[in-house]
C-alpha cells in the first residue's frame, strides 16, 4: 500500500535535511516527549504511550532507541498476554484440596 501524499512529503523533506541537523532535532524532540512520558507516569496522563512516541522518535535516527523500542513492545506482548490468559476458576472444591 502506497504512503498518502503528506506522509511521503514529509519523509522526503526529513530525509533532505543534513544528516546533522535530523540527529538533533529527533534527539530534542524525542527527548522531551520521553521525558514527558516518564513525568507522565506519576502525574495524570498516558505516560506509556508517550513514552513509547518518544522513543519511536528517537528510533528514527538512533539504533539504541530501536532496540529498546523493541523489548519494550515484546516485554509489553507478554505482559499482555499473562494477563489476559483464562485462569481456571476459583471453587469451593478447589479450597477444600488446597487446606
Amino acid at each position: 500500500m502506497p504512503k498518502p501524499q503528506w506522509a511521503q512529503r514529509w519523509t522526503d523533506s526529513w530525509a533532505s535535511l543534513p544528516t546533522p541537523i535530523r540527529k538533533i532535532l529527533a534527539a530534542s524532540i524525542g527527548a522531551v516527549t520521553l521525558i514527558t512520558g516518564v513525568a507522565l507516569l506519576v502525574l495524570p496522563g498516558p505516560g506509556i504511550v508517550v513514552i513509547l512516541i518518544g522513543l519511536a522518535i528517537l528510533g528514527t535516527e538512533f539504533a539504541w532507541a530501536r532496540r529498546s523500542m523493541h523489548k519494550v513492545k515484546h516485554h509489553g506482548s507478554r505482559v499482555t498476554r499473562g494477563i489476559t490468559r483464562k485462569k481456571k476458576p476459583v471453587t469451593d472444591e478447589n479450597t477444600k484440596n488446597e487446606q
